[in-house]
């Protein structure tokens, strides 16, 4: 199928901003959006679906490096380029080459979201149990193998966490029944890392070799082959299962579900705030200040000397002494500033709430015990 470069899809430049990218995936959109052509629905359909594709890649900063680095490798997308070799056991088989994954980096690759032959799930479910049934060709561990095995792409109706559903009542295993969830599908394909030795690219055979100098040469330069080519395929797989996941309407559906419960908790949250800080103002509206809240300025002014005969002392008439004492905290103060700094403080302002809280009960608990006795 030919592949059309997504920079001349979107009619736009290599070096293309995200506004110019936005703008020519709108006015496309005006064109080929399936609503505006009634008479052309399904190329239409078609169209609009690659135009979308090309904005959604190239406005994901780490999807269009990635389409950059490979653009020609996926423009190309071989249909069916394998690669045949020997297993550890000397046995011919075929593998998968990197460029024969490329082509699946493409809204082209599939038809729809729906269970058909050529829909979303049933080309991904099919390319993955591939990959996974050539891994167990190479695997030597029990443990790795029952983890391959497990692992199902599922279909539309699988959920992407099936405890999360399980919880909700619904059914566990719907389409896998193989006790491991599309999580785990994806978490295995997004760090994946291959059992292939790659040996079938080595360039030289060792039995060749003349003398064991150029045997050492030999080794190294297949080893720096079979490392290459493994390093890319790793990527690649590791790409793809990233690109597949950001596209699956499973795990669009349960990235939506988690934004919903996030905003109702922050909901709750404030809404819970609210009535705690509507309480407290309630509180303090009908606060009556008490009787061992009043300080008496005079007893401490005769107290530390400063009244004479019962007179008030010059330096303090009118009301112009502060004393400079918390009574509330047990604190005294050298300064007017150091006092009002005090006052505005959070510890002491807690201290106040609390207080006055504090006296609120004991008088409700007063009220409550009068009336019992009146009656």
């Amino acid at each position: 199928m030919a592949r059309t470069c997504y920079y001349e899809l979107l009619g736009v430049e290599r070096s293309a901003n995200d506004a110019d990218l936005k703008k020519a995936y709108r006015r496309l959109a005006l064109v080929w959006h399936p609503d505006k052509n009634h008479g052309n629905v399904e190329e239409a359909t078609q169209v609009f679906a690659e135009i979308k594709e090309a904005y959604e890649t190239l406005s994901d900063p780490q999807e269009r490096s990635w389409y950059d680095d490979h653009r020609e490798q996926i423009l190309r997308g071989d249909d069916a380029v394998t690669d045949y070799g020997q297993d550890d056991m000397g046995t011919s088989t075929s593998y998968m080459q990197t460029e024969s994954l490329m082509r699946y980096f493409s809204a082209t690759s599939f038809r729809g979201f729906g269970d058909t032959p050529d829909g979303f799930f049933a080309v991904y479910r099919e390319l993955f149990a591939r990959l996974r049934d050539e891994e167990l060709q190479q695997s030597s561990s029990e443990s790795e193998d029952d983890l391959l095995l497990n692992l199902n792409f599922g279909g539309p109706h699988t959920h992407y966490d099936e405890d999360a559903a399980y919880a909700q009542g619904r059914t566990r295993g719907t389409d896998t029944g193989t006790g491991s969830t599309l999580r785990d599908f994806y978490n295995f394909w997004t760090t994946f890392s291959t059992c292939k030795s790659f040996g079938w690219l080595d360039r030289y055979r060792l039995a060749d070799a003349d003398n064991r100098q150029v045997r050492r040469l030999m080794e190294k330069e297949n080893r720096r082959l079979r490392e290459k080519a493994r390093r890319e395929f790793v990527e690649t797989v590791q790409n793809l299962a990233t690109w597949v996941r950001k596209r699956d309407p499973r795990y669009k559906s349960f990235v939506a579900l988690k934004q919903q419960q996030q905003r109702g908790r922050e909901e709750e949250r404030v809404r819970r705030l609210a009535e705690q800080r509507a309480a407290a103002a309630e509180d303090a509206s009908t606060y009556v200040c008490q009787a061992w809240e009043e300080v008496d300025y005079t007893s401490m002014l005769g107290k530390h000397g400063l009244l004479g005969d019962g007179a008030e002392s010059p330096q303090f008439a009118h009301g112009e002494l502060e004393e400079l004492v918390c009574v509330i905290c047990d604190k005294s103060f050298k300064t007017a500033a150091q006092k009002a700094n005090h006052e505005k403080s959070k510890k002491h302002l807690k201290v106040v709430r609390d207080a006055r809280r504090e006296m609120l009960r004991e008088e409700r608990q007063m009220a409550k015990m009068q009336k019992q006795q009146m009656q």
